[in-house]
C-alpha cells in the first residue's frame, strides 16, 4: 500500500490541479463539460490568427469551473484545422487552485490533445499537510502513468501515515 501512495498522490493532485483534463477538455471543444466558460482577465491580450495562439500577459487569471490558473503569462495554443484550444501554457510565478489542493511551478503545459501535463521548475503541490516537490512533474492521462524528477535536487513526499489518505478518496 504503501508504495502506492506516492502514485495516488501525484495523480489527484497533479491531475486534479491543472486539468482542464478530459471532462474539462470538452467544455473548451463545446461539449458538455464540469463548465463551457474560461474567464481569463489580464493586463494585455494579443492574438495572432496567423501563428494561431493568444498570449495574455499581466496578472493573468483563468477560471473554469472550480479551477483557478494564476500567473504573469498563458498562452492559449490554437489547432489550426479545428479552431479548437490544444494546449495551455502558463508561465512564471504559476499558482493553480482546484477545490481542496495548490500547485505552485515556473511553467505548466496542459496538452488537450494528448492528454499530457507537465509542471516544471519548483514544483510543489500541496493538500492540506501532505505535499509532493520536485522540479519536474509529468502526467499522462492516457496511460495513468506520473513521473516525478529532482534534476539535481531531491523529489520529497509527504502524507498522513496514521489514517486514510484523503488523496485516496479524490475520484474524478
Amino acid at each position: 500500500m504503501r508504495t502506492f501512495l506516492p502514485i495516488f498522490f501525484i495523480t489527484s493532485l497533479a491531475m486534479g490541479a491543472l486539468t482542464f483534463a478530459p471532462a474539462r477538455a470538452e467544455g473548451l471543444k463545446g461539449g458538455e463539460g464540469v463548465s463551457d466558460m474560461i474567464t481569463i482577465e489580464s493586463d494585455h491580450l494579443d492574438v495572432n490568427t496567423e501563428k494561431g495562439d493568444a498570449v495574455f500577459t499581466g496578472n493573468v487569471k483563468a477560471t473554469q469551473g472550480d479551477i483557478t490558473v494564476q500567473g504573469a503569462r498563458l498562452i492559449l495554443q490554437f489547432d489550426e484545422t479545428t479552431k479548437t484550444v490544444n494546449t495551455l501554457v502558463a508561465e512564471n510565478d504559476v499558482f493553480i487552485l482546484w477545490q481542496d489542493r495548490q500547485a505552485t511551478c515556473d511553467k505548466a503545459v496542459y496538452r488537450l490533445d494528448r492528454e499530457t501535463l507537465d509542471l516544471s521548475g519548483d514544483v510543489l503541490i500541496t493538500r492540506g499537510e501532505e505535499r509532493l516537490s520536485g522540479q519536474r512533474v509529468k502526467v499522462d492521462m492516457k496511460t495513468n502513468s506520473q513521473t516525478v524528477e529532482g534534476q539535481g535536487g531531491r523529489v520529497q513526499i509527504r502524507v498522513k501515515n496514521d489514517q486514510e489518505s484523503g488523496i485516496l478518496q479524490w475520484q474524478k
